[in-house]
């Protein structure tokens, strides 16, 4: 029995509660291989049709409530696998649009139409683990359209290249995000990796799981924070105790406020330092919540 568990979906990936894990493993930026399709997203006029309703409802649900919704070029996971140490993916290109009539709010186009027919778009989110011996995750504001309220890691999705012929890089879209969000420049980022790329169930979108160690304190990344560009994104900075002990008890007690990517973020985090042992242990405490 492995310690994610020996529970497959239909598509040989692991069932790990609140999410599907795709990919685990230790891939620095020599070791992700991006390739670049312009094969369209496979679809028909009924799905079209369902496309269409969900954004306008979205839409008016969003300017109801005060929310940014915007229809922005994103990049689409046609294929996503391992080739011994190497994470291979394949993107095309996909809308926002897309997205929010698939993934978001009708995932279950999937067990009708095929996986190929949902906007899949590629996210990246990141374990921020401070000098000061703490994962950073954000609260979520009500200004956003996804997941208000909640705890999320720091990240966004990779937009597709801006001149033909270029090719998309997930790991500076992680840095972006960290000076989008966070206003750290590159030069603050000491190491980026991938852990791997899970599903959260409820929308089935692949998500990149880097770990950035970043130069400063919590103390000093908040406040660079609050003048960030998207500093609107969240209403507070998370800050978890980097210790086995203290992220099992942050999920036992924070569960129900916790994305299915925050939590897969921290058992990632928590995997790679503390071993598959802590890992195994960990769920089994958290069997009731998980």
């Amino acid at each position: 029995m492995t310690p994610w568990s020996d529970k497959r979906s239909q598509d040989g990936c692991r069932d790990c509660g609140a999410f599907f894990l795709d990919v685990v493993g230790l891939f620095d930026r020599d070791r992700v291989q991006v390739r670049w399709s312009d094969s369209p997203r496979p679809t028909n006029p009924q799905i079209e049709s369902v496309i269409e309703a969900a954004w306008a409802e979205q839409t008016r649900l969003a300017d109801e409530q005060g929310r940014r919704l915007y229809n922005g070029r994103l990049c689409r996971v046609i294929n996503c696998q391992t080739e011994g140490p190497v994470l291979q993916l394949t993107l095309g290109e996909v809308s926002y649009k897309e997205f929010v009539g698939t993934n978001l709010t009708n995932a279950q186009l999937r067990y009708v139409h095929g996986p190929d027919v949902l906007a899949n778009p590629l996210g990246v989110s990141a374990a921020v683990v401070t000098s000061d011996g703490y994962v950073l995750l954000g609260r979520r504001s009500n200004k956003v359209f996804a997941d208000p309220g909640l705890v999320h890691p720091v990240g966004g999705t990779v937009d597709p290249p801006a001149k033909a012929g270029l090719i998309p890089d997930p790991f500076q879209a992680m840095t972006d995000e960290l000076h989008q969000e966070l206003a750290l420049p590159a030069d603050a980022v000491r190491c980026i990796v991938c852990l791997g790329v899970v599903r959260a169930k409820r929308v089935v979108q692949p998500e990149m799981i880097f770990e950035v160690c970043v130069d400063g304190g919590v103390e000093a990344i908040r406040a660079g924070a609050a003048n960030a560009p998207d500093a609107f994104e969240h209403d507070e900075l998370v800050a978890v105790r980097d210790h086995p002990a203290a992220v099992v008890t942050y999920i036992e007690k924070n569960y129900s406020q916790l994305t299915a990517v925050a939590l897969a973020t921290l058992l990632l985090h928590g995997q790679r330092h503390w071993g598959m042992g802590w890992l195994a242990t960990a769920r089994g405490y958290l069997r009731d919540v998980i």
